[in-house]
């Protein structure tokens, strides 16, 4: 009997990383469509978030109603009012904030920087659950963050600590968002067990959208289904977007922050390589090693944890 419970435990920790993995390779495709978005359209970030937002959160909606998922959670919410907040704080905080600054740092860059900039997320997750739990990290976590320090150093100066090879606002705005998807990381753990997850997805990305369209009142949705960005819009919104969240916070519900913030660094691998095939983005020798470093942040935890067991 708990032979077959721990099978059963093990299936569904790989069937979560396989969801982790998925969203991390989508993201990677969002963050490229969203590079050749800003390269053929005069639309900016805030613009992009807004319609991302709202496309998605529609989607979500429907998704949701379909599953019958809406009404037995609009019944919990009644029980728990607030619960509303927290679902406005992960909208906001969480989803809107992130998918803002991510685009303004492919804008001001490129996706393959900014991309593994934002992937010192884990290190963030890590330090943040260390401290939550009054712990100090392991030592797979804590070579996980190391890498990833170590390795967005020498990517952003390739070496040289009096110069930026990355623009500053590529770097910045990278860092910035890192922050706000580690809230994404950690945050709706605590809601998976109490509300569906197409429903925390729906009203996050409705109140996110909210926010972004106070600050962008965009009522012209036009130049998104501009025929030479279609595909990017498309991308952004249906994989980028709703496969993408609805697989890492289907993760996220069997794995760690931890272990699903590192998991997810497949996006970088996939953002790197593809760069360097769509869009010729070079880096520099020093450069490379920072990109790999950033990687190895990935298996590191998993790797150190297993000698030490």
């Amino acid at each position: 009997m708990f032979s077959e419970i721990r099978k059963e435990g093990e299936s569904m920790k790989a069937f979560a990383v396989l969801m982790v993995l998925i969203a991390g390779t989508m993201w990677a495709g969002c963050g490229l469509a969203a590079q050749d978005f800003f390269r053929k359209s005069a639309l900016g970030s805030m613009d992009l978030t807004v319609f991302r937002m709202f496309s998605a959160g529609f989607i979500m909606f429907c998704v949701c109603n379909i599953r019958g998922q809406w009404k037995p959670a609009i019944r919990e919410m009644k029980k728990r009012p607030v619960l509303w907040l927290g679902l406005i704080f992960y909208g906001i905080v969480g989803l809107m904030l992130m998918h803002y600054t991510y685009f303004a740092s492919i804008a001001a860059g490129n996706a393959a920087a900014a991309t593994v900039i934002q992937y010192t997320c884990p290190a963030i997750v890590i330090i943040w659950v260390s401290l939550r739990h009054r712990r100090f990290p392991g030592k797979g976590e804590l070579t996980a963050v190391i890498l990833a320090i170590a390795g967005v150093f020498l990517l952003v100066t390739g070496g040289d600590i009096h110069k930026i090879a990355v623009p500053a606002d590529c770097v910045y705005l990278g860092l910035v968002s890192a922050f706000f998807f580690a809230v994404c990381a950690v945050y709706p753990k605590h809601l998976m067990g109490i509300l569906d997850n197409s429903f925390i997805l729906t009203i996050g990305m409705f109140t996110g959208a909210i926010a972004a369209w106070l600050v962008d009142p965009v009522t012209d949705f036009s130049g998104f289904f501009a025929r030479d960005v279609l595909f990017d819009s498309i991308w952004i919104v249906v994989c980028g977007t709703v496969v993408a969240f609805t697989c890492y916070n289907a993760g996220l519900h069997y794995l760690s922050e931890s272990q699903a913030s590192v998991t997810a660094t497949v996006e970088p691998a996939v953002s790197v390589i593809a760069s360097l095939f769509l869009f010729n983005v070079r880096f520099d020798w020093l450069q490379a090693i920072g990109i790999i470093m950033v990687l190895l942040a990935i298996a590191a935890p998993g790797i150190i944890g297993k000698k030490g067991e």
